[in-house]
């Protein structure tokens, strides 16, 4: 098997980091998870449009930073994908890391995207160079709104993005979301 960086674990989650291979291959129409240990019914990030342009020249670039990206999340006890969570780069110049998360409509509402965001953002409060955590959500996305109030991350200010119009932008010290722990 290709590269691989460690699983990411929680209470009931695994998150396995794609392979530079199987970010290369998105959208190709090729079964990218075929010898991964999990099913994925649902098509998690093999039938979805992700943005990736950005992350695969970053991967060509520097393939260290696949680590920052898609990490399919993985329910162990039925052995199913139930979504996906990547950064949307590595730490930049202020430290700062933006996560997003999606959760297959047939398993939301049972907690899965709070602690994958946990898990990663445990994960990254412990790299080098992270000092920020970012959620960036649109203030109609009820549930994912539900879900960034529960981790007290203060809103700092909204932005424009080109995809989903306004958004909210979440932000806490590295420092912060540990002792909010």
């Amino acid at each position: 098997m290709p590269q691989n960086y460690e699983i990411l674990r929680t209470q009931r989650l695994d998150m396995f980091c794609l392979t530079a291979e199987e970010l290369f291959a998105l959208g190709t129409g090729e079964d990218i998870f075929a010898g991964r240990p999990f099913e994925n019914p649902h098509g998690i990030i093999s039938r979805e449009n992700l943005p990736r342009t950005n992350r695969v020249q970053d991967v060509r670039d520097n393939p260290e930073n696949i680590r920052w990206y898609y990490r399919m999340i993985v329910d162990r006890e039925r052995n199913v994908a139930v979504g996906s969570i990547s950064f949307h780069a590595s730490p930049d110049e202020r430290g700062m890391v933006e996560i997003g998360v999606g959760i297959a409509p047939e398993e939301q509402g049972n907690g899965f995207a709070s602690e994958a965001l946990l898990g990663m953002w445990n994960w990254a409060a412990h790299q080098p160079g992270v000092k920020f955590l970012r959620y960036t959500v649109s203030p109609n996305n009820r549930p994912s709104m539900a879900i960034i109030k529960k981790f007290d991350f203060p809103q700092i200010g909204e932005q424009i993005d080109e995809e989903d119009g306004l958004e909210l932008i979440f932000e806490t010290t590295v420092e912060d979301y540990l002792d909010w722990l």
